[in-house]
């Protein structure tokens, strides 16, 4: 497997994006591909560790991008004009087969922008495991859509009955709605609809 991190972005980036993945290289078996300014990658690898990237691993790689997304950047205008970024171009990766997963801390826009939705998804939706009791609890479109209809809702229960039982095994999960209370009166309009 080839994972591609985008370690220009995040909250506290480059630094802990290349110090997960120098933690992550050593459990698994995968290849990492650190996407972002190459000196900069380099720079802090050998402030952190005292050595050039290729003596940590042979499957800890870069891939250089000049330009970043910053925080007060629109998404949806960043990624058209900064080709260059290290989100865009990880998703270019990505969407030409150069790796399985691309990991980013701003996935949304730039995964329906550049990769696109599933054919008959309306709007694709952020999924967190959460620890649970006995089994595994996917919270579905855990903040990344606002103004949902009906329909998305729907479709978030689908792709989360399709995603666990292909990654878990669950052959019939159970699927329910976050909400303030049981009865059919409580929540909001979308809710009760």
């Amino acid at each position: 497997m080839k994972i591609i991190l985008d370690a220009m972005g995040g909250d506290n980036a480059p630094d802990a994006n290349i110090k997960g993945a120098i933690k992550a290289i050593k459990k698994i078996k995968a290849e990492i591909v650190l996407v972002g300014k190459e000196e900069i990658i380099r720079n802090k690898i050998k402030e952190f560790y005292g050595k050039e990237i290729e003596e940590i691993s042979d499957r800890l790689k870069i891939k250089n991008a000049t330009e970043t997304i910053e925080m007060e950047d629109q998404p949806t205008v960043a990624i058209k004009h900064k080709k260059d970024s290290s989100m865009v171009v990880g998703f270019n990766m990505l969407k030409k087969d150069e790796g399985d997963v691309f990991i980013s801390a701003a996935l949304l826009a730039g995964a329906t922008l550049l990769v696109g939705r599933i054919k008959g998804i309306d709007r694709p939706a952020l999924a967190g495991i959460l620890p649970a009791y006995k089994s595994q609890l996917l919270l579905m479109d855990c903040g990344s859509n606002t103004n949902c209809k009906p329909i998305n809702l729907l479709q978030f229960a689908q792709m989360s009955t399709i995603y666990l039982r292909n990654t878990f095994g669950i052959e019939k999960p159970a699927i329910g709605l976050l909400n303030i209370g049981t009865e059919e009166t409580k929540g909001n309009e979308l809710v009760k609809e």
